[in-house]
Order: C-alpha cells, then sequence, then structure tokens
C-alpha cells in the first residue's frame, strides 16, 4: 500500500526546494564572482533538490549546450574559453559526483 505521508511533503518539502534554489544561486554567484566559491553552493541544491529534479536537469543541458555553443562559436577569441570552461566543468563534475552519491546515500 502506498504511504499517506513522506518525511519532506507539504511544508517540509516546499521549505527543501526554496533551500534548494537559494543554495543554486548562491552556487550561481560563486560561480560569476571569485570572491565566492561555487561548488559548496551546487552541493547543497543538488542534496537538497535531489539529483532527479526536472529543474536541475533542465538547467544544467542549458549549461552543456551553452558551454558547446561557446566551443563552436566562429569567432577566434571565443572558443579558447569555451574549451577552457569545459575543461574546468568536467574536473569540477568529475571531483564532486562520487561526493554527491556519497552524501545522497547517508542523507538518502
Amino acid at each position: 500500500m502506498r504511504e499517506l505521508f513522506t518525511p519532506f511533503s507539504g511544508p517540509l518539502r516546499m521549505l527543501r526546494r526554496a533551500l534548494g534554489f537559494f543554495f543554486l544561486g548562491v552556487g550561481l554567484l560563486g560561480a560569476a564572482l571569485p570572491i565566492i566559491p561555487g561548488w559548496p553552493g551546487f552541493i547543497l541544491a543538488i542534496l537538497l533538490l535531489g539529483r532527479r529534479d526536472r529543474t536541475l536537469r533542465q538547467l544544467h543541458v542549458l549549461a552543456r549546450r551553452s558551454l558547446r555553443a561557446l566551443r563552436r562559436a566562429p569567432h577566434p577569441h571565443v572558443r579558447p574559453v569555451g574549451l577552457w570552461l569545459s575543461d574546468q566543468y568536467l574536473t569540477m563534475r568529475r571531483a564532486i559526483t562520487p561526493h554527491i552519491i556519497a552524501a545522497e546515500r547517508v542523507f538518502g
């Protein structure tokens, strides 16, 4: 039989999503500004929203398409920036993904 009450239903679920989007904004600010590190905000946002959150997945696809467009840009000064950003993205993703999976197992 299906459970009617889950630990994150109702107001707690809304609070968790709101906090997740807040930390996603902090992560985006950290990625744009050199003063604040962005990766802690991204990790907290992913943990709070979940890796299968539709909005988070759409933002990830948008970011990957933007990186691809920068790498294929016709302007010779933009293409190296796209290649560098793509390399940074891959390095960060390879470093962070195992930690996110481990944290999801703990906090489930």
